[in-house]
């Protein structure tokens, strides 16, 4: 592979890996923030039932589903660390002698 073709490819990749590390920290926080909510809705009508608590009319819990948000935090978070792993492939395409463990000829 010549200096051109390595040096785009090695943009790319490392341009690549930025978006996708960005696109899954954003899955990552929504659903995050997402399953929190739903957990302290889930959490403050079981509360509601508390005697010590109680509300005169407690409320209804709500029915979650749980799995599909899950499933998008970890897919995220899979989309963060793959980011990672294209990342450091770029960089080790851009600096080979960095990464290079060959034996060196000493003089």
């Amino acid at each position: 592979m010549n200096v051109w073709r390595r040096g785009w490819a090695a943009t790319g990749l490392l341009l690549g890996g930025a978006a996708i590390i960005l696109g899954g920290t954003v899955l990552a926080v929504i659903m995050g923030s997402q399953i929190v909510g739903m957990g302290m809705q889930v959490l403050s009508a079981w509360l509601s039932y508390v005697p010590i608590l109680a509300e005169p009319n407690p409320r209804q819990i709500p029915a979650y589903d749980f799995f599909r948000p899950v499933l998008a935090l970890l897919g995220g978070f899979a989309a963060f660390l793959l980011g990672w792993v294209i990342i450091v492939r770029g960089v080790s395409l851009a600096w080979p002698t960095r990464f290079d463990r060959s034996p060196q000829d000493s003089p």
